[in-house]
């Protein structure tokens, strides 16, 4: 019986539950689905094409910028750093005045400076240059006000 007026008046989809409707694929009764699309599928060509000259120019562009880029970054990671750890090193001993906070306004300075570049050059995007000044001057702020030198 094949798909057709005949199998309408048994039910709608009355093709889609019987096996002759799948007539000329290579599944029988009784095989195993698995098997037979996994064999079929093991036969499969694949085929690479020659990489063009503006590909490989592509990927050697890629590769300058990637390696200058992570410097850059690697710049900006250093500067916070050494905010971060002259802030904890000021925490253990606290500052008297706004003038003991000198070097540490300093170091920010310089974070500043690289983070603006990185965003001026395409290395980083600007709210991630924003959250991480915003890190550092957290961190500056919570220095001056456990000291008492700041009040919110």
């Amino acid at each position: 019986m094949r798909c057709g007026m005949a199998a309408r008046t048994s039910g709608r989809f009355a093709c889609l539950s019987s096996g002759r409707s799948l007539a000329g694929t290579s599944l029988s009764r009784g095989v195993n689905r698995a098997n037979t699309i996994r064999s079929s599928t093991a036969s499969v060509l694949v085929v690479e094409a020659k990489k063009g000259d503006s590909v490989k120019k592509r990927q050697r562009q890629s590769e300058k910028a990637r390696l200058y880029n992570r410097g850059r970054k690697s710049a900006c990671k250093t500067r916070i750093k050494k905010v971060m750890t002259s802030v904890e090193a000021m925490s253990e001993e606290l500052p008297k005045a706004e003038s003991d906070l000198k070097p540490v306004d300093e170091l920010i300075a310089l974070a500043y400076k690289e983070l603006d570049r990185a965003v001026a050059k395409g290395v980083m995007h600007k709210n991630t240059a924003a959250r991480r000044k915003a890190r550092v001057a957290r961190a500056r702020r919570d220095l001056a006000v456990t000291a008492g030198l700041y009040t919110p």
